[in-house]
């Protein structure tokens, strides 16, 4: 009975197996680009990817060098902008915070045309700035040129440079011509350009007596300062200047003024 039951089942499963069709020709694989994340083959099915948003490239320089010349400070320096072409980058110099003049960087540097061959030599920045005496801070910034559309980052500085102005004294200062009637003409070379006035002071020597417990009666000496002033003169020169002086005016003495400051003194004389 068993052998009849195994014989049977052999036939059925031998027709099943008849049944089924194989189709001819190479396999292919169901496509999977509706699922929810596809495989690669079938990419993103989206649009391209935008451009790139434009940016601003960044400002080299600096600020070199900051010199007092009498009235202003000599400012040099360099500066450069791949965004602003064949264009040169503009300056702006500040003194202690306030705004003071702007700049063009188009003069003539070899040290940076050595190093940014791309942009030339004429990338330097060189000029006078009203400035006065004292202790003063003076900073460049560098105007940045931003393409359209992209972020601005503001104007980048740089650099900042301290200087301190004092007041030049005169020189050679001396005595031109003395008359019977006292009439003194003094004479000095003026070596500053921000004189307001010349102080001219005379010392006058006297003498006084005086009671020593040894020795008796002496005299010692003191001395009485009278001052008169000079108007300041344009540029840098010789100055003179009319005065009364005695025999017992022993020291003579000058020095420019412009307002709170004044210079070292220079003076002639025997005490």
């Amino acid at each position: 009975m068993k052998r009849h039951l195994l014989r049977a089942g052999a036939v059925a499963l031998a027709g099943l197996l008849s049944a089924v069709i194989i189709p001819s020709g190479p396999a292919s694989a169901e496509p999977m680009c509706d699922r929810p994340v596809p495989p690669p083959a079938c990419g993103d099915g989206g649009e391209e990817d935008p451009p790139p948003a434009p940016r601003d490239t960044p400002v080299h320089g600096t600020l070199d060098t900051v010199t007092y010349v009498g009235n202003a400070v000599r400012v040099t320096g360099w500066g450069i902008d791949r965004d602003s072409g064949a264009a040169p980058l503009v300056v702006d110099i500040y003194i202690d915070g306030a705004w003071k003049r702007t700049l063009t960087a188009d003069t003539y540097r070899q040290d940076v045309a050595d190093a940014y061959p791309a942009y030339g030599a004429y990338r330097g920045y060189d000029a006078t700035v009203p400035a006065g005496l004292g202790t003063h801070q003076v900073c460049a910034w560098a105007i940045s040129v931003v393409p359209a559309g992209a972020p601005n980052p503001g104007n980048p500085s740089l650099g900042c440079k301290t200087y301190t102005a004092t007041l030049a004294a005169p020189s050679n200062l001396r005595i031109i011509s003395w008359a019977e009637d006292g009439t003194t003409v003094l004479g000095f070379k003026d070596n500053s350009v921000e004189e307001t006035y010349f102080r001219i002071t005379i010392t006058r020597q006297y003498w006084e007596p005086y009671t020593d417990p040894r020795w008796g009666q002496l005299y010692r000496a003191y001395y009485v300062d009278r001052t008169i002033t000079v108007p300041a003169q344009a540029g840098t020169a010789e100055v003179t200047a009319t005065t009364e002086t005695w025999g017992s005016d022993c020291r003579k003495t000058v020095s420019a003024v412009s307002g709170s400051f004044q210079s070292a003194p220079v003076s002639t004389g025997w005490c």
